[in-house]
């Protein structure tokens, strides 16, 4: 309140003082200020003084403002840029990692089946048979540690599987490449090494493939193939050995085992880039992989609706218990003796026994006297 008081009591005498002077002649004057006017009133006018100095044209300030609003409001949102635009969220996320893994492993897969089988058709087959399997299974794929060997073991066992032999000219195993329906290799080097790889049983053939060809070690060859790690060893010793025999100008023989691997990667490297791999595309593989697996679960809804039926019928016309079949009418000896006329003679042998089965022996009457369909007893069989 002592504030207040004396902020009055100096704008009463500033107010005297301005009584006393001569009118000022600026353009805008100071107006008069009452000493009973009140303090916060006076606060208020010097504020609106103080805005009106600022301008000399308020008004045309305030036209100015808003015509700046109304072409802010006016002006279009810039655009987005594309870097700066969000990812549009996947719609299936397992089917874009299936079709990453298909995209990255697919090709090198089908050449290495081809290293096993020699036919480039068939080894696109059983690649894109194996990526099938792994769609149809893939909760199982998508955990495995190593879903790019998941597929090579299912690939593997496909191509080497030795029901293949039973289609028309496809004894994979034994046949060489120069007498199946596909191009061999252009370099007679090449077309040698093959044939020497494909005359190899199909457990050695995978072990120098996966070994020497896919680069994996001993403990992982030995684990994929199923055996153990001392006949890992010896399979891939042997393959190496009828290799290094077959084909004496790769100088193998005599070689150290780590350089015979390191010669051996390279010249499979180089005839498996040399064939031309167009494999499918992954929406393709997909497709057909569940549209096998319908097709199978119809297949097993038909037989099991075919054998219900079957049942049902069975039980519909079969009877209800069992019924015995009618007895035959039994023979019995007949009451009445041979004919008279008969003489012992035609009935009885030259020893005087009775012959059995003779004319006029009790035998002949007994048949004859037999109804339709009557059966003997045992002791006249």
């Amino acid at each position: 309140m002592t504030q207040r008081r004396q902020r009055t009591q100096q704008r009463s005498r500033q107010a005297q003082q301005a009584r006393q002077s001569p009118p000022h002649t600026a353009a805008h004057p100071t107006p008069e200020r009452h000493p009973a006017d009140n303090s916060e009133r006076w606060e208020r006018k010097e504020k609106k003084e103080k805005k009106e100095k600022r301008g000399k044209d308020p008004g045309r300030r305030t036209a100015a403002a808003a015509e700046t609003r109304a072409k802010r409001r006016r002006r279009p949102e810039p655009a987005p840029s594309p870097a700066a635009a969000p990812a549009p969220p996947v719609a299936d996320p397992a089917g874009a990692a299936f079709d990453a893994l298909y995209t990255r492993h697919a090709v090198t897969l089908i050449r290495q089946v081809y290293l096993l089988t020699g036919r480039p058709r068939f080894a696109r087959e059983a690649v894109e048979w194996a990526f099938r399997l792994a769609w149809q299974r893939w909760p199982e794929v998508a955990v495995d540690p190593d879903p790019a060997g998941w597929v090579r073991v299912a690939a593997y066992d496909y191509a080497l599987s030795p029901w293949h032999r039973l289609r028309p000219g496809h004894r994979v195993p034994e046949k060489p490449v120069r007498e199946a329906p596909e191009p061999p290799p252009a370099r007679p080097e090449d077309r040698a090494l093959l044939n020497a790889l494909l005359r190899l049983p199909a457990p050695y053939r995978r072990a120098l493939v996966l070994h020497d060809g896919v680069g994996l070690g001993l403990y992982e060859m030995a684990a994929e193939a199923e055996a153990s790690t001392p006949a890992a060893a010896g399979r891939l010793t042997h393959a190496r050995t009828w290799v290094a025999l077959r084909r004496p100008e790769l100088e193998l023989y005599e070689l150290p085992p780590v350089r015979q691997g390191e010669i051996l990667h390279t010249r499979f490297t180089q005839l498996a880039v040399a064939q031309q791999v167009t494999p499918a595309a992954p929406r393709t593989v997909r497709a057909d992989s569940e549209r096998g697996t319908r097709r199978v679960t119809r297949g097993a809804f038909g037989v099991t609706g075919l054998l219900a039926a079957v049942t049902g019928l069975v039980l519909i016309i079969a009877p209800d218990g069992y019924t015995p079949p009618p007895e035959a009418p039994v023979a019995t000896l007949p009451t009445t003796v041979p004919d008279a006329d008969a003489t012992p003679g035609e009935w009885t042998g030259d020893d005087g026994e009775p012959r059995p089965g003779g004319p006029g022996s009790p035998e002949e009457a007994v048949v004859q006297n037999l109804p339709p369909g009557a059966r003997l007893t045992p002791e006249f069989r």
